[in-house]
């Protein structure tokens, strides 16, 4: 199923395509599957899940952003695998790049985040 979110124009869809290109649908698939990773990795089925969420990332990265895209096809190659030992700082790197993506397409949400930091402090 694609995503419904605002994507890069911030005009609100009610229909969107899964190749849609978009860090928000992205980013939130990513942030999925390594929360699904820190919960229980040693379940086949939530293994699959986790690999299908990268592989769903991938299809909003794939052409506006392929090197983050080929990043979390080849970590859901590790995970389908079994290759954790692989995985390494891979987890790591596929966050920083599509939060970097994401604060890039979305200043807003990044001056709205510094408010609040602000505000904690």
């Amino acid at each position: 199923m694609s995503c419904s979110c605002h994507g890069k124009s911030g005009v609100s869809v009610t229909r969107t395509s899964p190749y849609d290109q978009c860090s928000t649908c992205a980013k939130k698939h990513i942030v999925k599957a390594w929360s699904l990773w820190n919960e229980f990795t040693y379940t086949e089925d939530n293994r699959d899940t986790i690999s299908g969420q990268l592989r769903l990332a991938v299809d909003h990265l794939m052409y506006d952003h392929r090197d983050i895209a080929l990043q979390a096809r080849d970590l859901a190659i590790l995970i389908e695998e079994n290759r954790d030992a692989e995985i390494g700082d891979g987890w790591e790197r596929l966050l920083s790049a599509i939060r970097e993506v994401f604060n890039a397409e979305h200043p807003d949400a990044v001056a709205r985040l510094q408010e609040l930091e602000k505000e904690k402090s």
